[in-house]
């Protein structure tokens, strides 16, 4: 038992509360929150992820690099390496400097002579492309479409490779 002196001198006894050491009472329970009046949603499922490219579908297929999505999307712009090997492509690609932040993309030449994107390069490794993405970037090269992706600053000539490096 504790004890506690009032402010006229008197002495009031008082008793522990269960598991309490110094005679305090444990804070009583919060309030229940009131129940919500907002109709209850149910999550939906999410929607599928759209179909990536595989890039090794074609066998024995050509391939290049180019130093971002915006070099690749202008009609005469050559890539920076091109070679049979994917990921040596892939891994190379990181060289480019200049152009590192930006995920460098890797296409294949179909039967036509005309370029597919077939994956990003970044940081060494390759990053899915949805096919949906991959025929945007086809037809905006095909096509001299612009894309739509915010403000880019114009490339300059000096942007762009002198020659296409064969790996």
């Amino acid at each position: 038992m504790t004890f506690r002196r009032r402010s006229d001198g008197s002495v009031v006894w008082r008793r522990p509360a269960a598991g309490s050491s110094r005679g305090e009472h444990p804070p009583p329970p919060p309030a229940a929150p009131a129940p919500s009046t907002r109709p209850t949603r149910t999550r939906s499922a999410r929607a599928p992820k759209a179909a990536a490219v595989d890039p090794t579908a074609v066998p024995d297929s050509q391939y290049a690099v180019w130093r971002s999505v915006q070099h690749f999307c202008l009609t005469d712009s050559l890539p920076d390496a091109s070679g049979k090997n994917l990921d040596l492509l892939v891994a190379w690609s990181d060289s480019i400097q200049q152009f590192r932040l930006r995920p460098r993309i890797v296409a294949r030449l179909d039967a036509n002579g005309a370029w597919l994107p077939v994956c990003y390069a970044k940081d060494g490794s390759r990053d899915p492309i949805s096919q949906a993405q991959a025929e945007r970037y086809r037809d905006a090269r095909v096509e001299g479409a612009a894309l739509s992706g915010g403000a880019q600053k114009p490339l300059k000539e000096t942007d762009h490779p002198e020659s296409t490096l064969t790996l």
